[in-house]
């Protein structure tokens, strides 16, 4: 295949490697693809930094011509990578739309490869052809045996087989088992909401394929065993490596017992060249070089490694730390401790002691060796959940009595194995324990007379400082690595306690964390926080802005995880904002109130908050303001079947040519400007201007995709879809529904939104000929649309395509009481938005009968015509006209009948190709 990047037939000069990064950025054309993965990607197996790719990225925009004639061919996501924007069109397609969701990356969180692995090679084959026949295998041993560093090997030697989708779960840093499922869906870039967790997540994964590593099972294997059974029962395109210190013992797991490396015979008399054939001796030797570059194995000392490595049970991180020591107390002296000063007896406990007291002998005696400042650092560092920065070790860990000496005792335990360093893709580094040290660390913690308790509340301290902005610190900076502490410390603060130096401290860090939360889509997770700070609040600190930011968090996560309960944290939250004049929270709320009265399909409550909105933008002279209110406006103006008066709205609002993303633009993700290009579209197709319709719709996905927020994605996906169905172009309008179906988050959505883009399948299904199957979706869906307790924005939309489904197979009786239903439900009765076509489809209705009732149908298509024209929708009016039209001709009034609908086609001046203006088109020149 060549390589080759042309423009208009010239051939662009261009590096390898700048070409192989358009590659990846044109594959996933409209996704964001990190830094780590294009690099990972471009110069595979090789280390480089991140400023390669910045050269490489200038070289390729500026062969591109990105930025000129304002023409963009490449976006940077601060913080988050590059994507390619220009619409791509591909050979053998007959539809190419922008990409609009932004996808993450299918690796997600898998470790890099050791560069050199000592004796496991054989294990990474085994496992792997077990792997691609069985699907499912734990990596069993006792602690410190290698079992993550084997399967992070197999993961890689098995990447391509699987196009990169591996995922790799670290289990060790959940401490409550009910955030199993959460924790995995979270890994993916799912962004679960629903009460049950386990559900999505397998919705998500029944069409997956990928690789699925779930390290550190042991802690949680009571609850990872039946998600495990459960995944490989019912995801067959998903393969599973766990790794734990037992078997799962459940249905399709195939046990891997990772052996301990192998050593020489005990007492035997090998040479050095002997002794390092055996990977237990090669992997000592290799380490205790690196702790003293003047060691080296001889005929004379390979009996003591010999020796030391047989005692040691050939478990790779009893080697490790033991070689460590060679450094400090040389090879002969190691061996002695080992002897004498501990009085370990490692031989013979194979048999003796579970494997995994192995490990805590070895840890007693490597705890034992360190100073007592060492061991106070190393206790206070079990805190920390994951990795953690020496900044926040620093203000956690250290003290009076340590100041000056930190840092040096953080090297000595990183020297000694203790403490590993973890390098970022920015090239700074952080840090973390290794599980079973952590867990060791953190019972000796507890054991320690009050100093569990005081390194608790300086970790909820340091957390609460670092997000909060009245006290220096940035509330939109946690990253998911930083997940496992907050919730650890929450946990800590919130768990069944009234001590005032626990609650004070939670509350504090609620308020200070419930924002990342919000931002990282954990809106469960927030409206939990939030309800536990409010619940434990002393009264006498109501009505502060502490409480304002929680009944804020509480009103946002609470709306999009159940819209029900969050009206009273609304209007808690707007009364305190109103008592403390907190301008910009008030107007959030606001916002958060208008999305809700428009969930609960209130359409005349919908415009008095636009109104208050608009009020408050112009008491405060706020430009950004005055914009979402107007589009506010004219989201209820539309709704309520003004869409001549909604669309001068929208416009007014996009006038001021504001673009922005920053945090008072959108809520929760959901942006104001992504909701009034949708909106817009919208009154556009009912005004009259089809074109100018599918253009806002467009632009409404492409800057969806910019934002780079799922939840905005999937709206503009959902939403404007309709405009393209109203338009007739189905192909476009599928391939929409099926990208928001193939999103990662999709199925944590909320449950109207499922129903929404259930809906909208079942319309395509039925525009498409597959009838019965359309049908049977739709019904379902609507059925679903009546039974929940949130009402739903579409249900009249659905109504309208069962009902005409179901006259066109012949069962008009089904369909009437169908319809019959969706007007007598209407939310807005008459007014609604759509009240024209549900009295239109009445009518198709009852031509279909058995015995066609065409007074009453045409009485129907009248009632239409009149809201129709009341309302300014000539989308609507068009679609009667040409109902009543055919109507006419059947009764022999032709020329009645061609004379109504030109005068009204000719209105038209756009969007002549769309399916409305050609079926006119077509019923002209018949009549």
């Amino acid at each position: 295949m060549t390589r080759k990047l042309q423009r208009e037939g010239v051939t662009i000069t261009l590096g390898d490697r700048a070409l192989d990064i358009l590659i990846v950025l044109v594959e996933h054309a409209g996704e964001i693809v990190s830094h780590r993965d294009l690099i990972a990607r471009v110069w595979r197996d090789l280390v480089v930094t991140p400023g390669n790719l910045r050269v490489h990225m200038t070289a390729l925009r500026k062969a591109l011509g990105d930025g000129e004639d304002g023409v963009r061919y490449i976006a940077n996501v601060a913080g988050q990578g590059y994507t390619f924007v220009a619409p791509v069109h591909r050979a053998g397609m007959t539809t190419a739309i922008q990409p609009a969701s932004p996808v993450i990356p299918a690796t997600r969180a898998l470790p890099p490869a050791l560069t050199r692995m000592v004796g496991r090679d054989d294990a990474v084959r085994t496992i792997a052809a077990d792997l691609r026949t069985d699907r499912f295998v734990t990596i069993v041993g006792p602690g410190g045996m290698g079992k993550t560093t084997v399967a992070v090997s197999v993961a890689h030697a098995m990447l391509d087989e699987f196009a990169g989708n591996v995922c790799f779960v670290d289990l060790g840093a959940i401490a409550d088992p009910k955030l199993l499922a959460a924790t995995i869906a979270s890994t993916l870039g799912l962004s679960i909401q629903s009460a049950d967790p386990t559900v999505a997540l397998m919705t998500f994964l029944r069409t997956a394929r990928m690789l699925l590593l779930l390290d550190n099972c042991e802690h949680v294997i009571d609850d990872v065993a039946p998600l495990a059974e459960m995944i490989f029962g019912q995801a067959p395109g998903v393969h599973i490596l766990a790794t734990s210190r037992e078997a799962l013992r459940v249905e399709g797991e195939h046990a891997h017992w990772l052996r301990p490396l192998e050593s020489p015979p005990p007492d035997s008399a090998v040479s050095a060249a002997k002794a390092l054939t055996f990977p237990a001796v090669k992997l000592f030797v290799e380490r205790a070089t690196a702790s003293d570059s003047r060691f080296a194995i001889t005929d004379a000392n390979a009996p003591i490694v010999v020796d030391i490595c047989g005692r040691l049970d050939g478990i790779a991180l009893a080697l490790e730390f033991v070689a460590g020591r060679i450094g400090t107390y040389g090879l002969e002296g190691t061996a002695t401790l080992l002897d004498k000063r501990l009085g370990l007896h490692w031989q013979g406990r194979r048999t003796a002691l579970p494997r995994h007291q192995t490990l805590q002998a070895l840890l007693d005696w490597s705890y034992s060796l360190l100073s007592p400042s060492e061991q106070h650092v190393l206790r206070r560092l079990s805190i920390f959940v994951g990795t953690f920065t020496l900044e926040a070790a620093h203000a956690v860990a250290s003290d009076a009595a340590l100041e000056g000496q930190f840092i040096s005792e953080v090297d000595q335990l990183i020297a000694k194995s203790l403490v590993s360093v973890i390098p970022t893709p920015e090239g700074s580094a952080c840090y973390r324990l290794l599980e079973t040290t952590r867990i060791y660390a953190l019972r000796k913690l507890e054991e320690s007379a009050g100093e569990a308790d005081a390194t608790a509340e300086r970790h909820a301290r340091y957390f609460t400082q670092l997000l909060n902005p009245t006290a220096g610190g940035d509330c939109r900076r946690t990253r998911h690595e930083d997940l496992g502490n907050l919730r650890a410390a929450l946990q800590w603060c919130f768990a069944g306690s009234d001590d005032s130096h626990k609650i004070e401290p939670g509350i504090d860090l609620a308020a200070a964390s419930v924002a990342s939360f919000l931002d990282l889509s954990l809106w469960n997770e927030c409206r939990k926080w939030s309800e536990a700070a409010l619940a434990a609040m002393p009264e006498a600190t109501r009505g502060n802005r502490r409480e304002l930011v929680l009944q804020e968090a509480l009103a946002i996560s609470s709306l999009l995880t159940n819209a029900i309960e969050a009206r009273t944290a609304i209007d808690r939250g707007l009364e305190i904002a109103r008592q403390l004049g907190e301008t910009a929270i008030r107007f959030r709320l606001l916002g958060a109130l208008h999305v809700y009265v428009l969930r609960m399909t209130d359409f005349k409550s919908s415009l008095t908050v636009a109104e208050e909105m608009d009020a408050v933008a112009r008491e405060t002279n706020d430009v950004n303001r005055r914009v979402i209110a107007d589009w506010m406006l004219g989201s209820s103006q539309y709704v309520l079947g003004n869409p001549a008066v909604s669309k001068q709205l929208f416009e007014s609002g996009f006038s001021h040519g504001i673009r922005a993303t920053e945090s008072d633009q959108q809520l929760a993700g959901l942006y104001y400007r992504t909701r009034a290009l949708y909106g817009l579209a919208r009154v556009q197709w009912l005004c009259g201007f089809p074109d100018q319709a599918l253009q806002s719709a467009r632009q409404s996905m492409v800057e969806a995709a910019e934002s780079g927020s799922p939840v905005n994605v999937s709206y503009s996906l959902v939403y404007s879809c309709y405009v393209f169905l109203w338009c007739g172009d189905l192909d476009t309008a599928q391939e929409m529904n099926e990208q928001v179906m193939a999103l990662p988050h999709w199925q944590g959505r909320l449950v109207w939104f499922h129903a929404e883009a259930f809906a909208l399948k079942g319309e395509l299904l039925v525009r498409r000929g597959h009838l019965q199957e359309g049908i049977e979706l739709l019904r379902t869906t609507l059925a679903d649309m009546q039974a929940s307790s949130q009402k739903n924005l579409m249900l009249s939309v659905t109504a309208c395509c069962l009902a005409e489904a179901l006259a066109t197979i012949g069962r008009p009786e089904e369909a009437l009481s169908v319809i019959n239903d969706a007007i007598a439900h209407a939310p807005g009765g008459a007014e609604t938005w759509d009240a024209p076509e549900l009295f239109r489809i009445k009518a198709i209705v009852l031509l279909a009968m058995p015995t066609p009732d065409e007074t009453r149908a045409e009485n129907c298509l009248m009632q239409s015509l009149a809201l129709a024209r009341h309302q300014g929708a000539k989308g609507w009016e068009l679609r009667t006209t040409i109902t009543l039209a055919r109507l006419r001709a059947t009764q022999g009034r032709a020329g009645e009948a061609r004379d109504m609908l030109s005068k009204l086609y000719d209105q038209f001046t756009e969007g002549l190709q769309t399916q409305d203006l050609k079926a006119a088109a077509e019923l002209l020149t018949s009549l």
